[in-house]
């Protein structure tokens, strides 16, 4: 079976990501038992207050292991995986936009473009889903790329209060 040069590029390069991540997780050094317990993600914003941030962490949890499921997913082109992690990241609750009277409220805290970006993300997962289902390789590499643009203007927003 002959490879498209797209298709070994697209192949090559999932080897190399997932040869990084083997050769990351193996370079790092032995954790003591406190700071195993800390999980990979976002530094805490400056201007949100804990209750907040523990708030919005569970979201952020389940979210963090889906992206990984989807990098994986795509990157291997195992598209039922990529179809199924797609659609869950857009049919994720989403956070609602203040409401007049709510200033309290978490959603008052965070900046507006964290909510055009939301709205985004959906839509940009439903796009990863619908290549994955076609088994589209160029649409769903291109698909994903998008959808990780919005995921990183997103975190910048949440980090910078954009």
């Amino acid at each position: 079976m002959k490879l498209s040069v797209f298709r070994r590029t697209l192949v090559v390069v999932g080897f190399l990501c997932a040869g990084f991540l083997l050769h990351a997780s193996a370079a790092e050094p032995k954790k003591k038992v406190s700071e195993a317990k800390a999980s990979p993600g976002l530094p805490a914003p400056d201007y949100l207050p804990e209750s907040a941030r523990g708030l919005l962490r569970k979201k952020m949890e389940r979210h963090g292991q889906d992206a990984r499921d989807l990098m994986f997913g795509v990157a291997l082109l195992q598209y039922d995986v990529a179809r199924a992690t797609a659609l869950r990241i857009s049919a994720e609750p989403r956070l609602v936009r203040p409401i007049a009277g709510g200033e309290d409220d978490l959603n008052a805290l965070l900046p507006e473009r964290f909510f055009v970006l939301q709205d985004e993300a959906r839509t940009r997962a439903q796009a990863v889903a619908a290549a994955a289902e076609k088994k589209d390789d160029k649409a769903l590499a291109e698909s994903y790329g998008r959808l990780m643009e919005t995921c990183v203007a997103c975190h910048a927003a949440y980090l910078k209060r954009q």
